[in-house]
Protein backbone atom coordinates (compact mmCIF):
# COMPACT_ATOMS: atom_id res chain seq x y z
CA UNK A 1 0.00 0.00 0.00
CA UNK A 2 0.95 3.38 -0.80
CA UNK A 3 1.87 6.11 2.16
CA UNK A 4 0.22 9.26 2.17
CA UNK A 5 3.48 10.82 1.45
CA UNK A 6 4.26 9.02 -1.51
CA UNK A 7 0.46 10.52 -2.20
CA UNK A 8 1.57 13.60 -1.81
CA UNK A 9 4.10 13.20 -4.27
CA UNK A 10 1.91 12.25 -6.89
CA UNK A 11 0.42 8.67 -6.26
CA UNK A 12 -2.98 7.59 -5.99
CA UNK A 13 -4.42 5.57 -3.55
CA UNK A 14 -4.44 1.66 -4.52
CA UNK A 15 -7.33 0.26 -6.52
CA UNK A 16 -10.04 -0.82 -4.57
CA UNK A 17 -10.66 -4.32 -3.49
CA UNK A 18 -14.14 -5.12 -4.34
CA UNK A 19 -14.95 -6.80 -0.88
CA UNK A 20 -12.72 -5.00 1.35
CA UNK A 21 -15.37 -2.91 3.29
CA UNK A 22 -17.64 -5.90 3.52
CA UNK A 23 -15.11 -8.47 4.16
CA UNK A 24 -15.59 -10.39 7.88
CA UNK A 25 -11.72 -12.03 7.59
CA UNK A 26 -10.92 -11.70 11.37
CA UNK A 27 -7.40 -12.26 12.36
CA UNK A 28 -8.11 -10.61 15.94
CA UNK A 29 -10.18 -9.12 18.72
CA UNK A 30 -8.65 -5.82 19.56
CA UNK A 31 -8.76 -4.27 22.83
CA UNK A 32 -8.74 -0.64 23.43
CA UNK A 33 -8.64 1.13 26.85
CA UNK A 34 -11.19 4.37 27.16
CA UNK A 35 -11.56 6.69 30.01
CA UNK A 36 -14.65 4.83 30.99
CA UNK A 37 -13.63 1.15 30.39
CA UNK A 38 -12.05 -1.65 28.02
CA UNK A 39 -13.80 -2.40 24.55
CA UNK A 40 -13.59 -5.15 22.46
CA UNK A 41 -13.63 -4.99 18.71
CA UNK A 42 -13.15 -6.84 15.47
CA UNK A 43 -10.28 -6.82 12.98
CA UNK A 44 -11.28 -6.15 9.17
CA UNK A 45 -9.08 -6.27 6.82
CA UNK A 46 -6.24 -4.46 8.37
CA UNK A 47 -8.50 -2.27 10.16
CA UNK A 48 -9.84 -2.54 14.34
CA UNK A 49 -13.47 -1.58 14.28
CA UNK A 50 -15.13 -0.67 17.45
CA UNK A 51 -18.76 -0.54 17.01
CA UNK A 52 -21.57 0.53 19.11
CA UNK A 53 -18.84 2.29 21.40
CA UNK A 54 -21.22 4.59 23.66
CA UNK A 55 -20.24 8.14 24.10
CA UNK A 56 -22.81 9.72 26.51
CA UNK A 57 -25.70 7.83 28.58
CA UNK A 58 -28.87 7.04 27.11
CA UNK A 59 -31.01 10.30 26.74
CA UNK A 60 -34.23 8.19 27.52
CA UNK A 61 -36.78 8.63 30.27
CA UNK A 62 -35.73 11.52 32.82
CA UNK A 63 -32.97 12.61 30.31
CA UNK A 64 -35.55 13.13 27.12
CA UNK A 65 -34.71 16.71 25.96
CA UNK A 66 -31.33 17.06 28.14
CA UNK A 67 -28.13 17.54 27.47
CA UNK A 68 -26.39 14.45 26.93
CA UNK A 69 -25.12 13.29 29.90
CA UNK A 70 -21.56 11.36 30.87
CA UNK A 71 -21.05 7.93 30.47
CA UNK A 72 -20.62 5.68 33.45
CA UNK A 73 -17.35 3.29 34.30
CA UNK A 74 -17.68 -0.27 33.47
CA UNK A 75 -15.62 -3.15 34.95
CA UNK A 76 -14.26 -5.82 32.61
CA UNK A 77 -14.00 -5.42 28.77
CA UNK A 78 -17.37 -4.46 26.90
CA UNK A 79 -18.54 -5.71 23.68
CA UNK A 80 -17.62 -3.43 20.80
CA UNK A 81 -18.96 -5.61 17.73
CA UNK A 82 -22.59 -4.25 16.83
CA UNK A 83 -23.54 -1.51 15.96
CA UNK A 84 -25.91 0.87 18.54
CA UNK A 85 -29.54 1.73 18.01
CA UNK A 86 -30.65 4.22 15.09
CA UNK A 87 -32.14 7.51 16.85
CA UNK A 88 -36.15 8.16 16.61
CA UNK A 89 -37.34 8.80 13.37
CA UNK A 90 -40.01 8.73 10.86
CA UNK A 91 -39.51 5.48 8.55
CA UNK A 92 -38.64 6.01 4.89
CA UNK A 93 -38.81 3.95 2.06
CA UNK A 94 -35.96 2.34 0.76
CA UNK A 95 -34.54 2.07 -2.89
CA UNK A 96 -31.53 0.90 -4.84
CA UNK A 97 -30.93 4.59 -5.21
CA UNK A 98 -30.94 5.27 -1.50
CA UNK A 99 -30.77 2.15 0.46
CA UNK A 100 -26.99 2.43 0.97
CA UNK A 101 -27.39 5.55 2.43
CA UNK A 102 -30.70 5.47 4.24
CA UNK A 103 -30.44 1.99 6.05
CA UNK A 104 -31.32 2.14 9.94
CA UNK A 105 -30.53 -0.07 13.27
CA UNK A 106 -33.27 -0.90 15.14
CA UNK A 107 -34.94 2.50 16.83
CA UNK A 108 -34.16 3.15 20.33
CA UNK A 109 -34.23 6.97 22.40
CA UNK A 110 -30.83 4.88 23.40
CA UNK A 111 -29.38 6.20 20.61
CA UNK A 112 -25.47 8.04 21.54
CA UNK A 113 -23.35 5.80 19.86
CA UNK A 114 -20.19 5.91 17.80
CA UNK A 115 -18.22 3.69 16.02
CA UNK A 116 -14.08 3.99 15.28
CA UNK A 117 -12.22 2.45 12.25
CA UNK A 118 -8.45 2.49 12.99
CA UNK A 119 -5.41 1.29 11.31
CA UNK A 120 -4.35 -2.06 13.17
CA UNK A 121 -0.63 -0.82 12.72
CA UNK A 122 0.94 0.95 15.48
CA UNK A 123 -2.49 1.87 16.47
CA UNK A 124 -1.80 2.35 20.30
CA UNK A 125 1.29 4.33 19.22
CA UNK A 126 0.25 6.15 16.08
CA UNK A 127 -0.71 10.12 15.43
CA UNK A 128 -3.30 9.34 12.83
CA UNK A 129 -5.62 12.33 11.38
CA UNK A 130 -9.20 12.08 13.07
CA UNK A 131 -12.01 12.22 10.56
CA UNK A 132 -15.23 12.73 12.71
CA UNK A 133 -18.78 12.00 10.29
CA UNK A 134 -21.91 13.13 10.52
CA UNK A 135 -24.99 11.80 8.77
CA UNK A 136 -27.31 13.42 6.65
CA UNK A 137 -30.96 12.84 6.02
CA UNK A 138 -31.44 16.60 7.03
CA UNK A 139 -32.12 17.63 10.95
CA UNK A 140 -34.64 14.00 11.30
CA UNK A 141 -33.48 11.14 9.13
CA UNK A 142 -31.11 8.27 8.55
CA UNK A 143 -27.93 7.10 10.77
CA UNK A 144 -23.81 7.37 10.98
CA UNK A 145 -24.46 3.09 10.46
CA UNK A 146 -25.05 3.10 6.34
CA UNK A 147 -23.79 0.42 4.26
CA UNK A 148 -22.34 3.49 2.64
CA UNK A 149 -20.96 5.11 5.66
CA UNK A 150 -18.51 1.96 6.59
CA UNK A 151 -15.08 3.56 7.70
CA UNK A 152 -12.82 0.49 6.87
CA UNK A 153 -11.34 1.35 3.30
CA UNK A 154 -11.54 4.99 4.60
CA UNK A 155 -9.39 4.23 7.34
CA UNK A 156 -7.38 1.73 5.57
CA UNK A 157 -6.52 3.23 2.67
CA UNK A 158 -6.23 6.43 3.58
CA UNK A 159 -3.83 5.83 7.37
CA UNK A 160 -6.85 8.12 9.57
CA UNK A 161 -9.18 7.42 12.32
CA UNK A 162 -12.56 7.20 10.95
CA UNK A 163 -15.38 8.23 13.65
CA UNK A 164 -18.99 7.89 12.41
CA UNK A 165 -21.60 9.15 14.73
CA UNK A 166 -25.29 8.91 15.92
CA UNK A 167 -26.96 11.72 17.80
CA UNK A 168 -30.49 12.92 18.30
CA UNK A 169 -32.96 13.88 15.54
CA UNK A 170 -36.04 15.47 14.66
CA UNK A 171 -38.29 16.14 18.19
CA UNK A 172 -36.28 14.11 20.31
CA UNK A 173 -32.93 17.06 19.08
CA UNK A 174 -34.81 20.03 18.59
CA UNK A 175 -37.77 20.44 20.60
CA UNK A 176 -37.77 24.52 21.91
CA UNK A 177 -38.89 24.53 25.52
CA UNK A 178 -38.04 28.11 25.61
CA UNK A 179 -38.82 28.96 29.58
CA UNK A 180 -40.97 26.36 30.43
CA UNK A 181 -38.14 24.87 32.80
CA UNK A 182 -34.42 25.85 33.50
CA UNK A 183 -33.13 22.56 33.23
CA UNK A 184 -34.45 22.34 29.72
CA UNK A 185 -33.18 25.65 28.48
CA UNK A 186 -31.42 23.84 26.06
CA UNK A 187 -33.54 21.11 24.48
CA UNK A 188 -33.82 23.25 20.94
CA UNK A 189 -30.35 22.35 20.51
CA UNK A 190 -29.71 18.58 22.35
CA UNK A 191 -29.23 17.04 19.41
CA UNK A 192 -25.59 19.41 18.50
CA UNK A 193 -24.79 18.97 22.02
CA UNK A 194 -24.79 15.06 21.77
CA UNK A 195 -22.08 16.13 18.91
CA UNK A 196 -20.21 17.98 21.10
CA UNK A 197 -20.43 15.10 23.64
CA UNK A 198 -18.83 12.56 20.67
CA UNK A 199 -16.04 15.02 20.15
CA UNK A 200 -15.23 15.33 23.80
CA UNK A 201 -15.16 11.62 23.73
CA UNK A 202 -13.25 11.90 20.37
CA UNK A 203 -10.98 14.35 22.33
CA UNK A 204 -10.16 12.16 25.22
CA UNK A 205 -10.10 8.91 23.81
CA UNK A 206 -9.30 8.89 20.54
CA UNK A 207 -5.18 7.96 20.94
CA UNK A 208 -6.31 4.66 22.07
CA UNK A 209 -7.13 3.90 18.69
CA UNK A 210 -3.94 5.47 17.79
CA UNK A 211 -5.59 9.29 16.42
CA UNK A 212 -4.26 12.06 17.09
CA UNK A 213 -6.46 14.64 18.97
CA UNK A 214 -5.23 17.63 17.91
CA UNK A 215 -5.75 16.84 14.13
CA UNK A 216 -9.82 16.18 14.22
CA UNK A 217 -11.70 17.21 11.03
CA UNK A 218 -15.38 17.15 10.92
CA UNK A 219 -16.81 16.18 7.84
CA UNK A 220 -20.88 15.41 6.98
CA UNK A 221 -22.82 15.15 3.31
CA UNK A 222 -26.69 17.06 2.81
CA UNK A 223 -28.27 17.48 6.14
CA UNK A 224 -24.70 16.65 7.92
CA UNK A 225 -22.95 19.34 5.90
CA UNK A 226 -25.24 21.50 7.40
CA UNK A 227 -24.51 20.01 11.31
CA UNK A 228 -21.03 20.65 10.29
CA UNK A 229 -21.51 24.60 9.56
CA UNK A 230 -23.42 24.56 12.85
CA UNK A 231 -20.88 23.38 14.80
CA UNK A 232 -18.16 25.76 13.28
CA UNK A 233 -20.42 28.92 15.12
CA UNK A 234 -21.25 27.01 18.01
CA UNK A 235 -19.34 28.17 21.02
CA UNK A 236 -20.02 24.83 22.85
CA UNK A 237 -17.73 23.21 19.52
CA UNK A 238 -14.65 25.63 20.09
CA UNK A 239 -11.67 23.97 19.65
CA UNK A 240 -12.99 20.34 19.55
CA UNK A 241 -11.69 20.18 15.99
CA UNK A 242 -9.86 21.67 13.60
CA UNK A 243 -11.12 21.32 9.89
CA UNK A 244 -14.12 20.78 8.16
CA UNK A 245 -15.28 19.39 5.05
CA UNK A 246 -19.04 20.60 3.97
CA UNK A 247 -20.62 18.78 1.13
CA UNK A 248 -23.77 19.36 -0.57
CA UNK A 249 -24.65 21.75 2.35
CA UNK A 250 -28.72 23.36 1.13
CA UNK A 251 -30.50 24.94 4.07
CA UNK A 252 -27.43 25.28 6.38
CA UNK A 253 -26.78 28.53 6.38
CA UNK A 254 -30.10 29.46 8.22
CA UNK A 255 -31.35 27.50 11.60
CA UNK A 256 -34.70 28.50 12.84
CA UNK A 257 -35.60 31.38 14.80
CA UNK A 258 -37.17 31.15 18.47
CA UNK A 259 -40.69 32.13 17.01
CA UNK A 260 -40.95 29.68 13.87
CA UNK A 261 -39.66 26.95 17.00
CA UNK A 262 -42.31 28.00 19.41
CA UNK A 263 -44.85 27.69 16.89
CA UNK A 264 -44.11 24.34 15.96
CA UNK A 265 -43.57 22.92 19.73
CA UNK A 266 -46.85 24.51 20.07
CA UNK A 267 -48.48 22.61 17.15
CA UNK A 268 -47.19 19.45 18.38
CA UNK A 269 -48.40 20.23 22.02
CA UNK A 270 -51.64 20.22 20.68
CA UNK A 271 -51.72 16.96 18.45
CA UNK A 272 -50.25 15.34 22.10
CA UNK A 273 -53.11 17.06 24.37
CA UNK A 274 -50.35 18.94 25.97
CA UNK A 275 -50.76 22.61 25.54
CA UNK A 276 -49.17 23.82 28.14
CA UNK A 277 -45.81 22.08 26.63
CA UNK A 278 -44.83 20.42 30.13
CA UNK A 279 -41.33 18.98 29.95
CA UNK A 280 -42.47 16.21 32.57
CA UNK A 281 -44.85 14.97 30.84
CA UNK A 282 -43.38 15.63 27.18
CA UNK A 283 -40.90 13.36 28.64
CA UNK A 284 -43.95 10.49 29.92
CA UNK A 285 -45.26 10.26 26.03
CA UNK A 286 -43.90 6.89 24.24
CA UNK A 287 -41.81 7.28 21.41
CA UNK A 288 -44.07 6.36 19.03
CA UNK A 289 -46.60 8.66 19.82
CA UNK A 290 -44.27 11.59 19.92
CA UNK A 291 -42.89 10.05 16.35
CA UNK A 292 -46.29 9.76 15.20
CA UNK A 293 -47.04 13.81 16.63
CA UNK A 294 -44.04 15.22 15.40
CA UNK A 295 -45.48 14.17 11.20
CA UNK A 296 -47.77 16.69 10.15
CA UNK A 297 -45.91 19.69 12.15
CA UNK A 298 -44.43 22.17 8.96
CA UNK A 299 -40.60 22.33 8.74
CA UNK A 300 -40.06 19.90 11.48
CA UNK A 301 -37.47 20.96 14.44
CA UNK A 302 -34.21 21.89 13.69
CA UNK A 303 -31.47 23.78 15.87
CA UNK A 304 -32.66 27.29 17.46
CA UNK A 305 -31.07 30.52 17.47
CA UNK A 306 -32.22 30.21 20.74
CA UNK A 307 -30.02 33.21 22.30
CA UNK A 308 -28.09 30.20 24.32
CA UNK A 309 -26.29 27.99 22.15
CA UNK A 310 -26.44 30.16 18.94
CA UNK A 311 -26.80 33.87 19.22
CA UNK A 312 -26.90 34.00 14.86
CA UNK A 313 -26.88 32.25 11.80
CA UNK A 314 -23.78 30.09 11.05
CA UNK A 315 -22.65 32.05 7.75
CA UNK A 316 -25.27 35.37 8.05
CA UNK A 317 -24.30 38.07 8.07
CA UNK A 318 -20.54 36.77 7.98
CA UNK A 319 -17.91 33.53 8.38
CA UNK A 320 -17.76 32.35 12.11
CA UNK A 321 -15.63 34.05 13.90
CA UNK A 322 -14.63 31.26 16.35
CA UNK A 323 -13.57 29.52 12.78
CA UNK A 324 -11.20 31.85 11.75
CA UNK A 325 -8.07 30.06 10.41
CA UNK A 326 -9.85 26.58 9.84
CA UNK A 327 -9.93 25.16 6.49
CA UNK A 328 -12.73 24.30 4.64
CA UNK A 329 -13.14 21.87 1.68
CA UNK A 330 -16.57 22.19 0.65
CA UNK A 331 -18.82 21.65 -2.63
CA UNK A 332 -21.69 20.06 -4.13
CA UNK A 333 -23.11 17.70 -6.56
CA UNK A 334 -23.10 18.69 -10.22
CA UNK A 335 -27.17 18.00 -10.50
CA UNK A 336 -27.82 17.43 -7.06
CA UNK A 337 -31.68 17.72 -7.86
CA UNK A 338 -31.87 14.83 -10.01
CA UNK A 339 -32.26 12.49 -7.09
CA UNK A 340 -35.42 13.80 -5.80
CA UNK A 341 -36.91 14.48 -9.58
CA UNK A 342 -36.03 10.71 -10.20
CA UNK A 343 -39.06 9.80 -7.67
CA UNK A 344 -41.20 10.07 -10.88
CA UNK A 345 -39.30 9.26 -13.96
CA UNK A 346 -41.61 11.80 -16.33
CA UNK A 347 -39.86 14.67 -14.06
CA UNK A 348 -37.27 14.27 -16.54
CA UNK A 349 -38.93 15.06 -19.72
CA UNK A 350 -41.38 18.02 -18.87
CA UNK A 351 -41.08 20.63 -21.35
CA UNK A 352 -40.67 24.43 -20.83
CA UNK A 353 -43.80 25.67 -20.15
CA UNK A 354 -43.51 23.17 -17.01
CA UNK A 355 -40.13 24.31 -15.92
CA UNK A 356 -41.04 28.06 -15.78
CA UNK A 357 -43.93 26.84 -13.74
CA UNK A 358 -42.21 24.79 -11.52
CA UNK A 359 -39.67 27.73 -10.83
CA UNK A 360 -42.04 30.34 -10.07
CA UNK A 361 -43.26 27.79 -7.43
CA UNK A 362 -39.53 27.57 -6.02
CA UNK A 363 -38.63 30.81 -6.24
CA UNK A 364 -41.75 32.41 -5.30
CA UNK A 365 -41.85 34.67 -8.57
CA UNK A 366 -44.15 35.60 -11.18
CA UNK A 367 -44.43 33.94 -14.45
CA UNK A 368 -42.52 36.55 -16.09
CA UNK A 369 -40.20 36.63 -13.37
CA UNK A 370 -39.37 32.75 -13.95
CA UNK A 371 -39.38 32.83 -17.29
CA UNK A 372 -36.62 35.47 -17.14
CA UNK A 373 -34.87 33.03 -14.81
CA UNK A 374 -35.04 29.87 -17.09
CA UNK A 375 -34.18 31.95 -20.42
CA UNK A 376 -31.03 32.68 -18.43
CA UNK A 377 -29.93 29.21 -18.32
CA UNK A 378 -31.06 28.40 -21.87
CA UNK A 379 -29.22 30.67 -22.51
CA UNK A 380 -26.11 29.49 -20.90
CA UNK A 381 -27.18 25.95 -21.52
CA UNK A 382 -28.46 25.92 -25.26
CA UNK A 383 -27.85 22.30 -25.76
CA UNK A 384 -29.78 21.26 -22.69
CA UNK A 385 -33.13 19.73 -22.58
CA UNK A 386 -35.98 21.11 -20.44
CA UNK A 387 -35.64 18.65 -17.40
CA UNK A 388 -31.81 19.26 -17.95
CA UNK A 389 -32.47 22.92 -17.10
CA UNK A 390 -34.58 22.56 -14.15
CA UNK A 391 -32.32 20.00 -13.00
CA UNK A 392 -29.54 22.75 -13.19
CA UNK A 393 -31.43 25.79 -11.59
CA UNK A 394 -32.67 23.99 -8.70
CA UNK A 395 -29.59 22.39 -7.66
CA UNK A 396 -28.44 26.06 -7.67
CA UNK A 397 -31.05 27.80 -6.16
CA UNK A 398 -31.08 24.74 -3.82
CA UNK A 399 -27.04 23.55 -3.00
CA UNK A 400 -24.94 25.66 -5.75
CA UNK A 401 -25.71 29.19 -4.18
CA UNK A 402 -25.35 28.27 -0.34
CA UNK A 403 -22.12 26.33 -0.87
CA UNK A 404 -20.14 29.56 -2.83
CA UNK A 405 -21.77 31.60 0.11
CA UNK A 406 -19.55 29.88 2.30
CA UNK A 407 -16.72 29.51 0.24
CA UNK A 408 -16.74 33.52 -0.13
CA UNK A 409 -17.24 34.11 3.45
CA UNK A 410 -14.87 31.34 4.81
CA UNK A 411 -11.93 32.17 2.31
CA UNK A 412 -11.70 35.79 3.58
CA UNK A 413 -9.98 34.22 6.93
CA UNK A 414 -8.97 30.58 6.07
CA UNK A 415 -7.72 28.54 2.70
CA UNK A 416 -11.12 26.80 1.00
CA UNK A 417 -10.85 24.23 -1.66
CA UNK A 418 -13.94 24.04 -3.36
CA UNK A 419 -15.50 21.13 -5.61
CA UNK A 420 -18.14 20.81 -8.24
CA UNK A 421 -18.41 16.62 -8.38
CA UNK A 422 -18.95 16.35 -12.38
CA UNK A 423 -18.77 12.13 -12.34
CA UNK A 424 -22.31 11.29 -14.33
CA UNK A 425 -23.66 7.91 -12.91
CA UNK A 426 -25.15 5.67 -16.00
CA UNK A 427 -28.15 4.36 -14.17
CA UNK A 428 -32.12 5.36 -15.44
CA UNK A 429 -30.45 5.70 -18.55
CA UNK A 430 -28.41 8.39 -17.73
CA UNK A 431 -31.02 10.97 -16.48
CA UNK A 432 -29.39 10.97 -12.77
CA UNK A 433 -26.31 12.59 -14.33
CA UNK A 434 -24.72 14.08 -10.62
CA UNK A 435 -26.89 13.21 -8.05
CA UNK A 436 -27.46 14.36 -4.55
CA UNK A 437 -25.23 11.73 -2.73
CA UNK A 438 -23.30 10.76 -5.57
CA UNK A 439 -19.67 11.24 -3.76
CA UNK A 440 -20.52 9.89 -0.73
CA UNK A 441 -19.50 6.50 -1.89
CA UNK A 442 -16.46 7.36 -3.50
CA UNK A 443 -14.96 8.87 -0.42
CA UNK A 444 -15.38 6.51 2.16
CA UNK A 445 -14.39 3.59 -0.84
CA UNK A 446 -17.99 2.20 -0.40
CA UNK A 447 -18.96 2.08 -4.37
CA UNK A 448 -19.90 -1.54 -4.41
CA UNK A 449 -22.54 -0.72 -1.35
CA UNK A 450 -23.93 1.91 -3.48
CA UNK A 451 -24.11 0.06 -6.75
CA UNK A 452 -27.90 1.06 -7.56
CA UNK A 453 -26.97 4.26 -7.71
CA UNK A 454 -23.57 4.25 -9.00
CA UNK A 455 -23.73 1.31 -10.72
CA UNK A 456 -20.45 -0.86 -12.14
CA UNK A 457 -17.67 0.19 -13.96
CA UNK A 458 -13.85 0.52 -13.75
CA UNK A 459 -13.07 3.57 -13.33
CA UNK A 460 -15.33 3.68 -10.11
CA UNK A 461 -12.58 2.30 -8.03
CA UNK A 462 -9.57 4.70 -9.33
CA UNK A 463 -11.72 7.90 -9.17
CA UNK A 464 -12.70 6.48 -5.38
CA UNK A 465 -9.10 6.39 -4.64
CA UNK A 466 -8.35 10.06 -6.04
CA UNK A 467 -11.34 11.79 -3.87
CA UNK A 468 -10.24 9.21 -1.04
CA UNK A 469 -6.80 10.61 -1.56
CA UNK A 470 -7.70 14.53 -1.64
CA UNK A 471 -9.91 14.28 1.39
CA UNK A 472 -8.04 12.13 3.71
CA UNK A 473 -4.64 14.85 2.02
CA UNK A 474 -6.83 17.32 3.22
CA UNK A 475 -7.60 16.14 6.58
CA UNK A 476 -4.37 15.62 7.42
CA UNK A 477 -2.97 19.17 6.36
CA UNK A 478 -5.83 21.06 5.43
CA UNK A 479 -4.62 21.15 1.56
CA UNK A 480 -6.41 18.40 -0.63
CA UNK A 481 -3.59 18.31 -3.37
CA UNK A 482 -2.18 14.61 -3.85
CA UNK A 483 -0.72 14.95 -7.34
CA UNK A 484 -3.28 12.92 -8.72
CA UNK A 485 -5.36 15.46 -9.86
CA UNK A 486 -4.51 18.77 -11.37
CA UNK A 487 -3.43 21.27 -8.69
CA UNK A 488 -5.67 22.37 -6.30
CA UNK A 489 -5.87 26.01 -6.12
CA UNK A 490 -7.51 27.47 -2.57
CA UNK A 491 -10.81 29.41 -3.58
CA UNK A 492 -10.81 33.22 -3.66
CA UNK A 493 -13.71 35.92 -4.65
CA UNK A 494 -11.80 36.90 -7.40
CA UNK A 495 -10.96 33.35 -9.52
CA UNK A 496 -13.18 31.63 -7.77
CA UNK A 497 -10.92 28.24 -8.50
CA UNK A 498 -13.50 25.26 -8.61
CA UNK A 499 -12.06 21.43 -8.93
CA UNK A 500 -14.12 19.33 -11.34
CA UNK A 501 -14.37 16.18 -9.93
CA UNK A 502 -14.46 13.67 -12.70
CA UNK A 503 -12.86 10.84 -14.49
CA UNK A 504 -10.52 13.47 -15.83
CA UNK A 505 -10.91 15.88 -13.26
CA UNK A 506 -10.00 20.08 -13.87
CA UNK A 507 -10.08 23.28 -12.66
CA UNK A 508 -12.66 25.86 -13.52
CA UNK A 509 -13.06 29.30 -12.71
CA UNK A 510 -16.89 29.75 -10.81
CA UNK A 511 -18.26 26.92 -13.31
CA UNK A 512 -22.02 27.86 -14.06
CA UNK A 513 -21.80 31.73 -12.78
CA UNK A 514 -23.26 33.45 -15.68
CA UNK A 515 -26.64 31.57 -15.55
CA UNK A 516 -26.32 31.71 -11.60
CA UNK A 517 -26.03 35.38 -11.60
CA UNK A 518 -30.05 34.86 -12.42
CA UNK A 519 -31.15 34.21 -8.82
CA UNK A 520 -29.17 37.07 -7.40
CA UNK A 521 -31.56 38.94 -4.92
CA UNK A 522 -33.37 35.95 -4.04
CA UNK A 523 -32.61 34.63 -0.25
CA UNK A 524 -31.24 31.95 0.08
CA UNK A 525 -32.24 28.24 0.71
CA UNK A 526 -33.49 27.16 3.97
CA UNK A 527 -35.09 24.03 4.92
CA UNK A 528 -38.24 25.56 5.51
CA UNK A 529 -38.65 25.88 2.10
CA UNK A 530 -40.67 23.87 0.07
CA UNK A 531 -38.48 22.77 -2.61
CA UNK A 532 -41.14 19.96 -3.96
CA UNK A 533 -42.55 21.51 -6.72
CA UNK A 534 -39.41 20.49 -8.73
CA UNK A 535 -40.25 17.30 -8.43
CA UNK A 536 -44.27 17.75 -8.41
CA UNK A 537 -46.03 16.93 -11.81
CA UNK A 538 -48.63 19.98 -12.59
CA UNK A 539 -52.40 18.86 -11.80
CA UNK A 540 -54.77 18.30 -14.69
Amino acid sequence: MKSVAALAAGATLPMLSSCASTSASVAANPIAETHAGKLRGSNIAGVDVFKGVRYADSPAGGNRFLPPQPVSAWAGVKDATAFGASAPQSLESLSPLNSWYAALQPQSEDCLFLNVFAPSSQRTSAKRPVMVWLHGGAWSNCAGTAPGFDGTNLARNGDVVVVTVNHRLNVFGYLYLGDKDTRFADSANAGLLDVVASLRWVRDNIAAFGGNPDNVTLFGQSGGAAKVAAMMDFPAARGLFHKAVIESCSGGIHLESRDEAAKQAYQLGARLGIADLDPLKLQAVPMEQLIAAMKPVRDPFRPVVDGRGFTRHPFDPGAPAQSAGMPVLIGNAATEMTLYMAADPRNFSVDLTEVTRRTALLLKQSPASAARIVDAYRAAQPNATPGELLAALSTDYVFRRNTTRIAALQSAQAPVYDYVFNWKTPVMNGNLQSPHTVEVPFVFGTVDAARGLLGSGPELSRLSGEVMGAWTAFARTGNPNTGAMPEWEPYDTTRRATMMIDTESRIESDPGGVARHALDGLPPYEYSMDRNSVVRPSRA
